[in-house]
C-alpha cells in the first residue's frame, strides 16, 4: 500500500468513525428529549407507542397485532398493555368470537391522554425539523433509508468473529491499533 493509499484509508476510517458517532449521538439526542417530553404526560415512549397503536388498529388491536406493529415479543407487550391498563388508559375485554383472544381500547383518559401526547410530538418533530430545508429534509430522510437498507444486510455475528469481506477493513485496522499500542476510538 502506497502512503497515499494509506492516508485516505486512514483518512476513510476517521470519516466512517466519526460519521456513525454523529449519527448516533443525534438518535440519542433526540431520543432521550422525546422521552423527556413524553414525561410530562407520565408515558415512556414505549407507552405513548402501544397508546398509538390502540388507537390505529381500532376493532383489530389484540396484543398480538399490537406487538407487530411495535416490533415486540407478545409477553413484553402484554405487561405494558396491563400497566396502562393498570392506569386507567385502556381497557382490555374478552373478544366477542374469541374468548381467550382480548381487544383493547382506549378510555375516555386514554383518549384524552394520547391526543395531548400526539400535539406535543408532532410540536417536538416540527421544531427539530425547522432549521432544514425540505432538500435537506428530503436528503436526510433518504440518506437514513439508505442506511436502514445497508444496515439489513449486516451480519452482526459474523463481524464480530471477523469473518467476511465486510469486518476485512476493522480486521486490518484492529491488528495495527494492536501492534502500535493504540486502543482505537472503539475501545476502552
Amino acid at each position: 500500500m502506497t502512503r497515499t493509499e494509506a492516508a485516505n484509508s486512514r483518512d476513510r476510517i476517521a470519516l466512517e468513525t466519526s460519521s456513525w458517532f454523529a449519527v448516533v449521538r443525534a438518535y440519542e439526542e433526540c431520543a432521550r428529549r422525546y422521552a423527556r417530553m413524553l414525561e410530562h404526560f407520565e408515558l415512556t415512549t414505549s407507552q405513548f407507542d402501544a397508546l398509538i397503536a390502540v388507537e390505529r388498529l381500532g376493532r383489530n388491536a389484540m396484543p398480538k397485532s399490537i406487538a407487530e406493529r411495535l416490533l415486540v415479543t407478545r409477553p413484553n407487550v402484554t405487561g405494558l398493555l396491563r400497566r396502562l391498563e393498570e392506569r386507567g388508559l385502556i381497557l382490555m375485554v374478552p373478544h366477542a368470537s374469541d374468548g381467550r383472544a382480548l381487544l383493547c381500547r382506549l378510555t375516555p383518559a386514554g383518549r384524552r391522554c394520547v391526543h395531548a401526547a400526539q400535539e406535543a410530538a408532532e410540536r417536538f418533530v416540527h421544531t427539530q425539523a425547522a432549521p432544514f430545508s425540505n432538500d435537506e429534509l428530503r436528503g436526510l430522510e433518504e440518506l437514513m433509508r439508505s442506511m436502514h437498507r445497508h444496515l439489513t444486510t449486516m451480519d452482526p455475528d459474523t463481524l464480530a468473529r471477523g469473518e467476511g469481506e465486510e469486518s476485512l477493513n476493522v480486521s486490518k485496522t484492529a491488528e495495527t491499533s494492536t501492534r502500535t499500542g493504540s486502543r482505537g476510538k472503539f475501545g476502552p
